[in-house]
């Protein structure tokens, strides 16, 4: 019977550690929501390259252009490549921003939204390609 008890302990602990985790990340919507306030964000920020704000843009122009990948009159699915061209042409536009700019702004919202500490802001993890090591020789001097 004490087995039973434990195992309910390990089952209760179990469920609350799912429960609490599932509190700390941000549901579809509200990621979706999130994004567009970063792409809207990035695109007022000046570290942001001024040919990269054309791509959200171009994603919009698909929209009101009479010719399109599926044609509008199959209903939903005309309408589906219309909001997966917005959802691709956001997404490309936050992974050739600067990464640096686009972490600062996520954290911003994130942390509005009350999903993020600043703990967990410090151990976020930046990989940048135009970083250049400091040789060995320029370092001791």
């Amino acid at each position: 019977m004490q087995e039973n008890g434990c195992n309910k302990t390990k089952k209760d602990d179990f469920v609350k550690d799912n429960i609490s985790t599932k509190a700390k990340e941000p549901g579809f919507w509200r990621e979706i929501w999130q994004q567009m306030r970063l792409v809207f964000l990035l695109l007022r920020d000046p570290e942001v390259p001024f040919y990269l704000k054309f791509l959200p843009f171009l994603a919009v122009v698909y929209l009101f252009v009479p010719v399109d990948l599926v044609p509008d009159f199959l209903v939903g699915l005309g309408q589906l490549d219309d909001l997966t061209i917005l959802l691709v042409g956001a997404k490309i536009f936050v992974e050739l921003s600067p990464q640096h700019v686009v972490v600062r702004h996520m954290a911003q919202i994130r942390e509005s939204d009350g999903y993020v500490t600043d703990a967990d802001v410090e151990e976020a993890i930046i990989i940048d390609g135009d970083y250049e090591p400091i040789p060995e020789s320029k370092k001791d001097r």
